[in-house]
């Protein structure tokens, strides 16, 4: 073992969920490397929805006098050639992969994980952050005990608030005047509209009783219309509903909903964590695009979050607005670790060929997309 005071444990029953909920949720409290997607509540409520004859593998880490410092679920997923591999839990939904732990457990966490590669052929971990990725994960490279591959497919950006300045001077120091004055107009634009309100939930009974609005505002929002909004993936309704109330009793999720009258125009959920917010989803009535109302709301959100003095996380798959009102842009790692054998060689190989294949694929079509625009620009113009 690389930490003598520290022995990993796998665990395979997922009635570990529930009947260790309470050291899952004492270990998130203290723990360095806090993942809000490891949590009981996202845990359980996506395995109950699994198929039938689905098994779970949980890596922990624990002292001598069995104090829980390190929880790093995962689930088994056929591989390639007749073989199996580890995927982490919550792989459809969660943002990130790391483990739940204190920074002096993760080395026995990542042991325990090696140990496994004797069973599975590989291990995959989609999304990593990368000062996790700096401190851990890159030696396993450089060791080359095992095959592996490695790249770099996204990024994130972050909002780290500063005591000394306000967030309204933040903003306008980002937005720039010719953007200010746009945003002005659009809040004066919606105002003329009717009674501009904000509404930040977070408790059970809170949640639940305003999920039906949130679903109101998504079923109109363009995330819909284009099959990726948090409710119109089949299945995912009844996922959220049942999960966000849960998270409202442990205090680790807002929900935010913008008015004009009665009329919902803009949702916004928030995953909250000790002086951290993740920004999970935002969507806004397509028809009231003109206002920028999904703007309007995340300025909202964001001001209460500066205030509370929490780091602002919008997760990965990065866009150019995101990026402008950052403070700081960093990659985010993907990771595929294989057996060292004949069959792990073949699908790392396959593994490698069909990410390129899918890029490639990816830019044809955003170049497609691009020169349909210019013609129809073009004749627009005309």
């Amino acid at each position: 073992m690389r930490d003598g005071h520290l022995t990993y444990h796998v665990i395979r029953n997922p009635d570990f969920l529930i009947s260790h909920a309470e050291e899952l949720k004492d270990l998130a409290e203290r723990a360095r490397w806090f993942n809000p997607y490891f949590t009981k509540e996202w845990l359980w409520t996506w395995w109950k929805r699994q198929s039938k004859g689905s098994k779970c593998v949980f890596i922990l880490a624990r002292t001598k006098e069995k104090r829980l410092e390190g929880f790093w679920p995962f689930v088994e997923k056929p591989g390639l050639l007749g073989t199996k591999g580890l995927w982490p839990f919550v792989y459809d939904e969660a943002n990130y992969f790391h483990p739940c732990s204190t920074s002096f457990a993760v080395d026995s966490l990542v042991e325990g994980l090696e140990s496994l590669l004797d069973e599975f052929l590989f291990c995959w971990l989609p999304l990593i952050p990368d000062l996790f990725w700096n401190e851990y994960l890159e030696s396993l490279i450089e060791k080359k005990k095992f095959l592996t591959f490695s790249r770099s497919p996204r990024k994130t950006t972050l909002i780290h608030p500063q005591h000394d300045q306000s967030f309204e001077d933040f903003w306008n120091q980002k937005m720039g005047s010719k953007s200010r004055k746009s945003f002005r107009y659009d809040q004066r634009s919606l105002e003329a509209r009717g009674e501009v309100s904000f509404d930040s939930f977070h408790k059970f009974e809170e949640i639940r009783s305003n999920l039906a609005t949130a679903c109101m505002v998504e079923v109109e929002s363009r995330k819909s219309i284009e099959g990726v909004g948090l409710f119109s993936i089949k299945g995912k309704r009844g996922f959220f509903f049942e999960l966000l109330p849960e998270l409202g009793k442990q205090d680790s999720v807002r929900l935010s909903i913008l008015k004009v009258g009665e009329k919902p125009i803009a949702w916004q959920l928030d995953l909250l964590g000790k002086n951290c917010l993740w920004i999970h989803h935002l969507a806004y009535d397509q028809e009231w695009k003109k206002f920028s109302p999904g703007k309007q709301l995340l300025n909202h959100s964001l001001a209460d979050a500066w205030k509370e003095g929490r780091i602002i996380d919008f997760l990965p798959l990065n866009f150019e607005y995101k990026e402008k009102i950052s403070t700081s842009v960093e990659p985010v790692r993907e990771f595929h670790w294989f057996c060292r054998s004949l069959r792990g060689r073949l699908a790392r190989r396959l593994i490698m060929w069909n990410i390129r294949a899918r890029s490639k694929i990816r830019k044809r079509k955003i170049a497609l997309e691009s020169n349909y625009n210019s013609i129809l620009e073009r004749k627009t113009s005309k």
